[in-house]
């Protein structure tokens, strides 16, 4: 089973997934003002991260998704909310399809639509090379957040980012993420759906792009700046993304 983390005590159960470089941790400061009277939260860490480096896999959207349905399974949670972020904004559309009525929602922060991931070939070359390259993986940290917070930011990113991972996952994620597309399977989807953007953000993550397919792939879904934020809100603006998730998550009560 995924490791992951429970906080708050609603009878409402909500799985959180993390990105690409990071970590359960980067909801650590956002989650203080989560709302825990109405749901339950479990931070989980997917196949070759944090807690979960040890499951090896083949690192892909259908196989993420049979390993959060098994978590909910465990956890006793018939239906539950789901939350990705980046990469995991991609997974959990795979939940959404795969989990079928269990899903009663989805949060979409920074999200890798279902089309898969489509850098430009430069900055995909910056990412895969950011597996191992520390100078690219600043590069990548800088470029993802608007090139406008400063080295100490960049290197707390770099150091959340080192020790969290296996190389191998990132990978292989990377691949099944560029290649694995499923937008065909799921468009048109009606489960609720928020999508967070960040006002400073990279291309494919705009806001205008994010307006551009996920609102109109998915009739049930609506879209949120988060303002003087790039591709991390949850770390750059963490209380007013709480209250986004809290809004939109009582709204499904």
């Amino acid at each position: 089973m995924l490791a992951h983390e429970l906080y708050g005590n609603g009878s409402e159960g909500v799985i959180l997934m993390h990105d690409f470089f990071g970590c359960k941790d980067t909801w650590t400061f956002a989650r203080n003002f989560f709302d825990i009277k109405h749901f339950t939260y479990a931070f989980c860490e997917v196949r070759g991260y944090g807690e979960s480096r040890h499951l090896l896999g083949e690192y892909t959207p259908q196989e993420a998704a049979s390993d959060v349905i098994e978590l909910a399974d465990n956890l006793g949670w018939k239906e539950f909310h789901i939350v990705g972020h980046s990469m995991s904004g991609m997974l959990a559309q795979r939940i959404v399809l795969d989990g079928g009525i269990r899903v009663k929602s989805a949060i979409l922060n920074t999200p890798v639509a279902a089309s898969g991931l489509s850098f430009t070939p430069e900055g995909f070359e910056i990412i895969k090379g950011s597996i191992t390259s520390n100078q690219l993986l600043e590069e990548a940290f800088d470029a993802l957040t608007g090139n406008r917070l400063g080295q100490e930011w960049i290197d707390f990113k770099v150091r959340q980012s080192r020790g969290t991972r296996l190389e191998k996952a990132q990978f292989g994620y990377l691949d099944s993420l560029s290649n694995q597309g499923f937008l065909g399977e799921i468009e048109g989807n009606t489960t609720p759906m928020l999508v967070i953007a960040g006002e400073y953000d990279m291309e494919p993550f705009t806001p205008e792009i994010l307006r551009e397919t996920f609102l109109k792939w998915y009739p049930n879904a609506e879209l949120v700046v988060s303002r003087n934020a790039g591709h991390y809100p949850q770390q750059e603006t963490p209380v007013y993304v709480a209250k986004v998730i809290n809004d939109f998550l009582r709204q499904q009560l």
